[in-house]
């Protein structure tokens, strides 16, 4: 592995993308909306969308919705993929 292919934006941006997936599907499973979801939380709604698309880097929210889910978030290391285009 080169240093070209892992950079620190990348690592951030993969990690936010990781977490926003996963907020979004919770949500999904729990069959809620944006616009309750955000009225439950008080977090704006156009936060919790950027959040899920991995477009965002506010812990705070995350941590926010975690907690509402009732869930934890865990971190892991993981070997890069070589077929990722990001």
């Amino acid at each position: 592995m080169s240093n070209k292919e892992l950079t620190k934006s990348k690592i951030i941006r993969t990690a936010a993308q990781s977490l926003g997936t996963s907020l979004q599907q919770k949500r999904r499973e729990l069959g809620l909306g944006l616009a309750n979801l955000s009225q439950d939380t008080n977090i704006p709604m156009t936060s919790i969308d950027k959040l899920e698309l991995g477009l965002s880097n506010k812990l705070n929210y995350a941590v926010k919705l975690a907690l509402y889910y009732n869930c934890e978030i865990k971190i892991e290391l993981v070997s890069p993929t070589h077929n990722s285009h990001n």
